[in-house]
């Protein structure tokens, strides 16, 4: 369609010339004449220069090399014109292009292209493609081939890595640590999914490895794994109980090994407390503390008030978790129902194990002990198991309450871990019960930016405020400039490898720029899979020919032609006007 704005530019800018002519002194007739059919002419010349004529083309088929593309694979393409991207092995008699819309600008009567090799990389997904796209692409690479990274972690928190295996059979899956121990193993289900699980230690961000392994403990494939972890404020807990043990004891140990700032009420009888002066369940202290650990016997003994006031709290963020180490009686399952968790059962226990894959126990030799569990269960299509048993089933509930979460652990008897030589696995289990429990952290500037990246290509950043730069390793620093139309969206092309850290003013945000040849696997996959999307923009035409816009230099040089004659003409008007006067 004809585009209307360079019409009307030229139009304008016509008629200005016209009236100025036409104005006194005005030349001769004849003169006038040919001076405003010369401008006339310049004007459509200057026209067709921009948009030249369109002239029928035979459609043709492009072929484009890719990396990994063979020549003997080019060859069986019946096509005249065979290319090659920056990233495909030289070959005979096939020509080179910075990238595919080169290519499509130099061909313009491609009515089919087709693709070989490893697929379009990330610079040329965007091009507009001809009407018929055919797309044969290597095998499928082999190893890992998908990557989910953990979100931004906080120091102890467990963390799941997933991943999927293409083409190895037979293999299993480590995770390492940054210090090379393995911190899981796993075997790939059948369609090659696996899931592997560690805990983080100190603040700061490393990155751990996934390795592919055959039977004999042969690395086939490789892949960092970002870890991003970010210190928050020690929590702020209150233990209450109606009678010391051990428990108790290594609940605190575990507390203060996290730093966590801890208030203790351990009746003893006869009125008697241990710990911290005791302090009134109300909305102000309620307010200060991220988490309240009851045992049964304390919960049924709350008063209205208490329950009113804990009830309160939990709506406005409180985290509440109710620690079994006998059944509920009728005034705790009361309690729990007017919070609003129904709670069933819970009079008989059972043995489970936490934990039973022995390569999370690889430091002692001494078996992971089981430990008692009460069958208790909560109704609701909302309630959530608080933590999951070796066999896969949930232990224990919580749901949401407001803006807080109330839960109850049916395990008695977790200090056992520690005795039997598992202080992690015991520190792991209450971390997580924390970290789902506990008083939610306002969110995060930045915190959903991606964890990782790939170096070389196009990455795209939502919701950045203005003002917003890149950090590089070697201290470069880049702008990114949102665009408000696009959800405040920015592009962003990283050179260099390893982590790089957006900062938005007081806020920072890390991310981990992979080399694709550490990642080769991975690499290879995304890009295969984004060029078979290109499919669903492109459909069948059996089209013969096109047409295409002619060139423009003839055009050009006409134009420049008349517009120095005109401007010859109008040069020498001013000077026969002249020499009449003088006469």
């Amino acid at each position: 369609m004809t585009s209307w704005l360079p019409i009307a530019i030229i139009g304008a800018a016509l008629m200005v010339a016209s009236v100025r002519l036409c104005m006194a002194p005005r030349p001769p007739r004849l003169r006038l004449a040919v001076l405003l059919l010369l401008q006339t002419a310049a004007a459509a010349l200057l026209y067709l220069t921009l948009s030249p004529p369109t002239h029928p083309v035979e459609a043709g088929t492009l072929v484009i090399a890719t990396r990994d593309a063979t020549a003997a694979e080019l060859a069986k393409v019946p096509a005249a014109t065979r290319l090659r991207l920056p990233e495909a092995a030289a070959m005979a008699d096939v020509a080179q292009v910075p990238d595919l819309a080169t290519a499509l600008r130099q061909h313009p009567g491609t009515r089919e292209l087709v693709i070989v090799g490893e697929g379009l990389p990330a610079r040329d997904r965007d091009s507009a493609l001809p009407a018929a796209l055919r797309i044969i692409t290597n095998p499928a690479p082999k190893g890992l081939v998908e990557l989910q990274a953990p979100p931004l972690l906080v120091p102890g928190a467990r963390f799941e890595v997933s991943s999927r295996v293409q083409g190895l059979p037979g293999v299993r899956v480590e995770l390492l640590d940054p210090s090379g121990h393995r911190a899981d193993i796993a075997a790939p289900d059948k369609d090659g999914r696996v899931r592997l699980a560690s805990s983080t230690r100190d603040a700061g961000d490393v990155h751990f490895t996934l390795r592919v392994l055959d039977a004999d403990g042969k690395v086939l494939d490789h892949l960092p794994v970002p870890v991003r972890v970010r210190a928050v404020a020690a929590p702020a807990l209150r233990l209450l109980a109606a009678a010391p043990g051990p428990e108790l004891k290594y609940l605190q140990r575990w507390a203060a090994d996290t730093g966590a700032t801890l208030q203790t009420g351990i009746q003893v009888g006869g009125g008697l407390q241990l710990g911290d002066a005791p302090a009134a369940l109300d909305a102000s202290s309620l307010g200060k503390l991220d988490l309240l650990l009851l045992d049964e016997r304390r919960l049924a003994a709350l008063s209205s008030a208490q329950r009113g006031s804990i009830g309160a709290a939990m709506r406005a963020g409180l985290g509440v978790l109710v620690r079994m180490g006998g059944p509920l009686d009728g005034n705790a399952r009361r309690a729990l129902r007017e919070w609003g968790l129904d709670v069933r059962g819970g009079e008989q226990t059972t043995p489970m194990k936490l934990v039973t894959d022995p390569a999370e126990s690889v430091e002692t030799s001494t078996p992971v002990p089981m430990l008692e569990r009460f069958n208790v269960t909560a109704g609701g299509s909302d309630v959530v198991p608080l933590l999951h048993a070796a066999d896969g089933t949930g232990v224990g509930s919580w749901r949401g309450i407001g803006q807080g979460r109330l839960g109850v652990l049916p395990i008695s008897d977790s200090y056992t871990l520690v005795l039997a030589g598992h202080a992690p696995h015991h520190a792991e289990l209450w971390n997580r019960v924390l970290a789902v429990l506990a008083r939610p952290l306002p969110a995060a500037p930045l915190s959903q930016l991606p964890a990782w990246s790939w170096v070389g290509e196009r990455t795209t950043l939502c919701g950045l405020p203005a003002g917003t730069q890149a950090l590089a390793p070697d201290g470069s620093r880049t702008a990114l400039l949102p665009d408000p139309h696009a959800n405040n969206c920015s592009g962003w092309w990283p050179t260099q490898p390893g982590w790089h850290t957006i900062i938005a003013g007081d806020a920072q945000a890390t991310l981990l720029l992979l080399n694709p040849g550490d990642a080769r696997a991975l690499h290879a996959q995304q890009t295969r899979d984004a060029t078979f999307a290109l499919r669903g923009n492109a459909h069948q035409d059996t089209t013969r020919s096109t047409h295409v816009p002619g060139p423009r230099w003839p055009w050009l040089l006409a134009f420049v032609l008349v517009a120095a004659l005109l401007w010859w003409l109008e040069r020498r008007r001013p000077q026969a006007t002249h020499v009449g006067q003088g006469t």
